[in-house]
């Protein structure tokens, strides 16, 4: 598969180097990380006592194309360059203007153009990608974000366990500057510890160590019902959301429809994680649990969670007695009529 362009590791590594690009365009809906490359090309290009007189930050909707070329046109004041920063890019009214300057940029100036959308179909972002290094920073996906959450720590001096960081990813959702919030929280909580457990996560986040999502997975994956059962109460009984508990389930059977497909197609073992974007140690639970639920269980249990969703969005029926059913539903061979003999 040919790669789709330059990544954050591709300009972290250049910069390890001292390698600069004169223009730089970062784009993409993922706007945290899209900071985190500004910052990383401000910290190599410039020390804190160059930023003064080196460091510009424009934003496109007050900004003017001439304006920005000019600055990035001038002369580096002792330093060996200067960065000039402009965010919004998509907001700059004459932005077509900035061609002029992108053809022949400055080698003494790093240019960094920051924008949600970029069309490459038109100037001045076509020139930006030709003489420059243009990075798409896309949502990551759930199985990255573990992995974001290491490095962050890990760039703090500090060390998380895998659990741990999976934990907070799953609590906290898809939003990095929300994670970024957490991880502050658990750097602070921790102290001088260079250690993050499970344990900080869960006094940070507020989830209970035997009783949360990952378990009552586990335990509806190996068919657990008294388990699974005493799970759901406790996971209610601490302020979880059911309609957020049949979500999460809903991507647990999505992926275990998944493992199931993997395997009619033949795919080998070994490149299952990477095709379902799992890491090894959750595909392994994965695997385990299509043992115990073969392609006709998967759907049937997605027609389980659709009527839970349904019950909890537009009836009175008390949300413990709908989940209860509901795990019971996914966890026991309960055949389907009786099963709707005890739904509510």
């Amino acid at each position: 598969m040919a790669r789709e362009g330059p990544t954050l590791d591709d300009l972290r590594q250049a910069l390890k180097q001292k390698t600069f690009s004169p223009v730089y365009l970062f784009h993409g809906e993922e706007d945290l990380l899209a900071e985190e490359a500004t910052a990383m090309v401000i910290a190599a290009a410039l020390s804190p006592e160059e930023r003064g007189f080196n460091l510009d930050i424009l934003y496109g909707a007050e900004a003017d194309a001439r304006d920005i070329a000019s600055h990035a046109s001038s002369f580096p004041m002792m330093a060996a360059r200067r960065v000039v920063v402009v965010r919004e890019l998509d907001r700059l009214p004459n932005k077509e203007l900035l061609s002029g300057y992108l053809e022949h940029p400055s080698e003494t100036t790093c240019l960094i153009l920051q924008t949600v959308k970029a069309d490459f179909r038109k100037k001045p972002y076509t020139v930006a990608k030709r003489n420059g290094m243009a990075i798409e920073f896309k949502p990551l996906y759930d199985s990255q974000i573990p992995a974001w959450i290491t490095t962050q720590v890990t760039a703090q001096g500090r060390t998380i366990d895998q659990d741990a960081a999976r934990m907070l990813a799953t609590y906290v959702g898809q939003s990095l500057r929300e994670i970024r919030n957490e991880i502050e929280k658990l750097l602070l909580y921790a102290g001088e510890r260079k250690e993050i457990h499970l344990d900080d996560v869960q006094a940070v986040v507020g989830a209970s160590r035997e009783y949360n999502i990952f378990e009552l997975q586990r335990a509806v994956g190996s068919r657990q019902v008294a388990r699974a059962v005493t799970i759901i109460d406790r996971m209610l009984e601490a302020g979880e959301a059911p309609v957020w508990i049949v979500m999460m389930l809903t991507r647990f059977f999505s992926i275990l429809w998944r493992v199931h497909e993997m395997r009619r197609r033949g795919v080998p073992a070994q490149d299952q994680a990477a095709e379902a974007g799992l890491a090894p140690f959750q595909m392994r639970e994965f695997t385990e649990a299509a043992v115990h639920h073969d392609p006709a269980d998967v759907e049937r249990s997605f027609s389980a969670l659709i009527d839970a969703d349904e019950q909890l969005k537009s009836t009175a029926t008390d949300p413990r007695l709908v989940m209860e059913v509901l795990v019971v539903l996914l966890t026991d061979r309960v055949p389907a009529a009786a099963a709707r003999a005890v739904s509510p």
